[in-house]
């Protein structure tokens, strides 16, 4: 009988377990996307499989502008083709909709590796070992990132930062220089990332002041060597040197070089025997690699959107919703965000009272609490980092359940039993408090909510294959909407949602939110074929809320100005096309 237990308890933490799970994900994520879609669901996917397209095409590698927007010039787009290259790959083996609906099952193999190994690192239990690997459905920014189609930046970023708190939990050099490949790969990915790398170079300090003294310097030679190879190998050296506040730059790899001969100096130093001493040599790193940063980069060293024109702050970036902070949010969205913390604390309580800290597990357990608490922090300003925040959080959820639900399911009345299992499910996951939340979203509206709200719109989809049918031409339509209807006709826009293109951004909300005569002498600068209004649009409704009689709301009263002639089959319904005369 223990021989059998051991021989679960092996299974539970094998690799066998994580292809298991992973595989049973995969096969239940496949079998219902035929009722979701065979297509990508968000602008950014749009966009992100059109700069795979144009790569498999034969755009260059190192040219990710976007020609079909705004042409002749195109759009200059800040992404990384490190995001592009497993997509280029997957689509080139298995064709278009396979690779679209098999890269973010693939993304999900190394997280769930991921989380073993961190599992291991900390002493889990068989039964939190299993509940582990399961559990991140009930995170509910989890599924989503995972989900066939689901092909932006925002998947490969969690997993890469997910993968280097694994291996910062290693003990050897090894690792050490794995978690700095991560996370320069992270980092040339998306510069968000960078606050997180900060936590992670400091966690690596506690490990020095613990007389751990190999692993910091090697932690940051390799994310100073590779962000600079990866940066070069993907970016041609000119974007590096030109205006953009947006991407890694030669002024973040400097800071990083300083910091790296700093920390391989330190242990050199007098007194390093001594905790005061090891503290000291800790101090020197951002001394000399802070105000080199600030320094060099200027406003690009606090704010890469401080260059924003005001109409897009007003128009346009105050409602990336992914990009607010939790104030900003739905109320289901805020308690989420927040509701992340009580299982990190909990979970990290429980364990210290359940023996988990035992064989020198201690450090690790504290280093990945204090990453996690950091990225919870961090993810209460910026929302899109809560996905990375709920992935840090599934090994406490996974010991909180694993020590409490035991201990609800031994009481001995039914109904007490039953709500005290499922009280664990509630402490555990967000997933509950959010779904609990939902109703009072339209009863608390959030500023964004409100003004989307002003004015009535549509609840129909609007199908831009329909333009497929019409000869290949330039269309002026709302941003949201422009990725997609590239991805699926051969016309051009006018402007999507991406923020190094001010000026025609701009011209498009200003065109929507004006007078039909202000918004002509506009639209004719441009020269398009088509004009195109969908009324369930989010975009076109917020514009309607500028002014009863601009552009936006003349579209929507089935009243087109004269210098717009409708076109036959799009005179009723929420797809409205305009011929301009």
């Amino acid at each position: 009988m223990a021989r059998s237990g051991k021989t679960q308890g092996a299974l539970f933490r094998s690799a066998s377990a994580v292809l298991l799970v992973w595989a049973a994900y995969c096969a239940l994520r496949l079998a219902i996307q035929p009722l979701l879609g065979w297509e990508p669901s968000s602008a950014d996917d749009w966009m992100r499989l059109l700069q795979v397209r144009d790569l498999l095409a034969g755009q260059s590698w190192w040219d990710v502008t976007q020609y079909r927007m705004n042409p002749p010039d195109g759009f200059s787009m800040h992404w990384s083709r490190l995001v592009d290259l497993p997509l280029a790959l997957t689509i080139a083996l298995l064709g278009e909709r396979w690779g679209m609906a098999v890269v973010p099952l693939l993304w999900l193999l190394p997280a769930l590796f991921a989380l073993r190994s961190i599992m291991l690192r900390l002493n889990f239990s068989r039964t939190a070992h299993g509940i582990g690997l399961i559990i991140f459905p009930l995170f509910p920014l989890l599924p989503g990132i995972f989900a066939p189609f689901a092909i932006d930046h925002h998947t490969p970023q969690a997993v890469l930062g997910l993968s280097c708190a694994a291996l910062m939990l290693s003990e050897r050099r090894l690792g050490a220089i794995g978690a700095g490949l991560l996370a320069a790969a992270w980092v040339v990915i998306s510069l968000e990332a960078l606050p997180l790398i900060a936590v992670i170079a400091g966690l690596y300090g506690l490990r020095y002041l613990g007389e751990e003294r190999r692993l910091l310097p090697w932690f940051l030679l390799s994310l100073t060597v590779f962000s600079i190879f990866l940066s070069l190998a993907t970016r041609p050296y000119s974007e590096l040197l030109g205006p953009w506040c947006d991407v890694l730059r030669p002024e973040h790899m400097t800071a990083f070089g300083l910091a790296t001969l700093m920390a391989g100096i330190g242990p050199f130093l007098p007194y390093q025997q001594h905790a005061a001493g090891r503290l000291a040599a800790l101090v020197l790193i951002p001394l000399a690699s802070l105000p080199a940063a600030f320094v060099l980069l200027g406003q690009c060293a606090t704010n890469p959107m401080a260059a924003l024109d005001p109409v897009l702050l007003e128009w346009w970036h105050g409602y990336i919703t992914e990009g607010l902070p939790f104030w900003k949010q739905p109320v289901s969205v805020a308690v989420m965000l927040i509701w992340v913390i009580i299982p990190i604390g909990a979970g990290y309580w429980l364990a210290a009272r359940g023996g988990a800290f035992a064989e020198g597990a201690g450090v690790r357990w504290l280093m990945l609490f204090v990453l996690a608490v950091s990225t919870w922090a961090y993810s209460l300003y910026l929302m899109r980092a809560g996905v990375f925040a709920q992935m840090l959080a599934v090994p406490f959820a996974a010991v909180l359940l694993a020590l409490l639900v035991p201990q609800a399911r031994a009481i001995g009345e039914m109904l007490p039993r039953v709500a005290a299992t499922l009280g664990c499910f509630v402490l555990a996951t967000p997933m509950f408090v959010t779904a609990l939340a939902k109703p009072l979203d339209p009863l608390l509206p959030t500023a964004t909510m409100a003004r989307g709200a002003a004015a009535p719109i549509a609840s129909e989809i609007c199908e831009f294959e329909k333009l497929s049918g019409l000869p290949a031409g330039m269309v002026f339509i709302t941003m949201d909407d422009a990725p997609q209807l590239l991805g699926i006709t051969d016309h051009t826009v006018i402007a999507a949602s991406y923020h190094r293109n001010q000026t025609p951004m701009i011209d498009v909300i200003k065109a929507f939110t004006s007078a039909p005569d202000d918004a002509r002498a506009i639209i004719d600068a441009y020269d398009p074929d088509y004009v195109v209004a969908c009324f369930s649009a989010s975009d076109f409704a917020l514009y309607r809320t500028a002014d009863p009689g601009n552009f936006a709301n003349i579209l929507a009263s089935d009243g087109p100005p004269v210098w717009l002639t409708p076109v036959a089959g799009f005179t009723d319904g929420a797809l409205r096309i305009y011929r301009v005369r």
